[in-house]
């Protein structure tokens, strides 16, 4: 019996050491502890990378529509070289 209760009292002890270091450890939800902290800079992070990735799709877009204009001017451009060629073989 006396084994036993020595036994209680040490795992009482362990259990009050260990919840007083749960109760003291880092939370992402406390802005103040490291983990806190660190969680608020990789939030950030993610919305400054969502923007820049808003952004680079946007650009896309638009680099996307020049690009449709350029080709459609090469197409011009091609069929007046062509209505060119044709006249100036004619003039020949």
């Amino acid at each position: 019996v006396a084994a036993l209760q020595e036994e209680k009292s040490i795992l009482l002890a362990e259990n009050q050491i260990l919840t007083e270091r749960l109760n003291q450890s880092d939370s992402i939800e406390d802005p103040n502890s490291p983990a806190g902290r660190r969680y608020l800079q990789l939030q950030t992070q993610l919305e400054h990378l969502q923007e820049e990735t808003f952004r680079l799709e946007a650009a896309k877009d638009d680099y996307r529509i020049r690009c449709e204009e350029l080709e459609k001017e090469i197409a011009e451009l091609r069929q007046q070289t062509e209505e060119l060629s044709t006249l100036a073989e004619e003039a020949q």
